[in-house]
């Protein structure tokens, strides 16, 4: 006959082993759920655009095709050539509102009038709603990429190109690439500080960009010439 005091180890084994059983079968399933971390990116206007000349005294109609800015972001090794538990980490990025918001607050510091538009228009759609000028910004290029662990920091990176296309009533005046970088650091103890490494490096990407943009638009002779000739006729 078994007494209770020599009965109880037993029982303690029996509970344990169903605790780390389950231990065991939710752990799994908890990585999976925290493989995948939204990543932020707000709008990053330039407010450094360097205007030396009165804004564009035109409507502009400003149409912005930002497909490629969305992307799933893997994380990469740290430096020291590891991952530390963040190996399958990944990070969705969309930065397409970003842009064309970015696009539209830099342009109002550099035009009278910003109207933005779903579809890019012609010379006889452009005249017939009373703009002055088109303006039409694509990405061409896209790249992030995010590296680290939590205990030696997360460091992300980006890199955009656009290209930048302007009409007035002469036809096309303007076509540029503009190009725009980022770097950020972030911290954490958790595998979400690589979302904040790379999406804080998006914003600083676009952030670069529209300042080039701004200023290669208020400084287009061309098309400053262009509208200032439309206004006496």
């Amino acid at each position: 006959m078994v007494r209770p005091a020599e009965a109880r180890p037993g029982r303690l084994r029996d509970v344990v082993g169903r605790h780390l059983r389950t231990a065991i079968a939710v752990f799994p399933l908890s990585l999976v759920l925290a493989c995948s971390h939204s990543t932020v990116v707000r709008p990053a206007p330039s407010y450094d655009v360097l205007v030396f000349e009165a804004p564009l005294p035109a409507a502009g109609a400003v149409f912005v095709d930002a497909d490629r800015l969305r992307r799933e972001v893997h994380l990469g090794p740290a430096e020291s050539g590891g991952y530390g538990w963040c190996q399958d980490s990944r990070y969705p990025v969309d930065a397409r509102e970003a842009l064309e918001l970015s696009v539209v607050a830099t342009l109002e510091r550099v035009m009278d009038e910003v109207h933005r538009t779903a579809t890019p228009f012609d010379r006889e759609t452009m005249e017939a709603r009373g703009f002055d000028a088109v303006i039409v910004v694509r990405t061409d290029t896209f790249d992030a990429g995010v590296a680290g662990d939590p205990f030696q920091d997360f460091r992300g990176n980006a890199e955009l190109t656009l290209a930048v296309s302007a009409f007035a009533s002469d036809g096309l005046v303007l076509r540029e690439i503009v190009y725009g970088s980022g770097i950020h650091t972030a911290g954490g103890t958790t595998c979400r500080g690589g979302a904040e490494a790379v999406g804080l490096a998006v914003e600083m990407a676009i952030e670069n960009a529209m300042t080039q943009l701004g200023e290669i638009i208020a400084s287009s002779h061309e098309l400053r010439s262009s509208l200032g000739a439309r206004e006496f006729r």
